[in-house]
């Protein structure tokens, strides 16, 4: 049983220096901001290659701009029906 409460305030002892020391919090706090720049470069490199593949279709693919410019701004061919819905 003694020995358990050694072991038990050794423990805390060392939580404790760990805790309050602030290189130790430092090193946290960097840890905390790599992983988050980690999940930004990550998202960076996603976007850049949807906006790859989205600038090679504007290049090869006319009915891909077509496509664009009928959803981004709304336009209709000459002679087509508009139709709308209200819901």
């Amino acid at each position: 049983m003694k020995k358990f409460r050694i072991r038990y305030i050794i423990f805390a002892i060392v939580l404790l220096i760990l805790a309050f020391n602030d290189g130790n919090r430092s090193l946290v706090r960097r840890f905390s901001e790599q992983n988050k720049l980690k999940a930004s470069i990550k998202d960076a490199l996603n976007e850049n290659s949807l906006l790859k593949k989205r600038i090679h279709n504007l290049e090869n693919e006319p009915s891909y701009l077509e496509r664009m410019v009928r959803n981004e701004l709304n336009v209709i061919a000459p002679g087509e029906i508009e139709y709308r819905f209200s819901y």
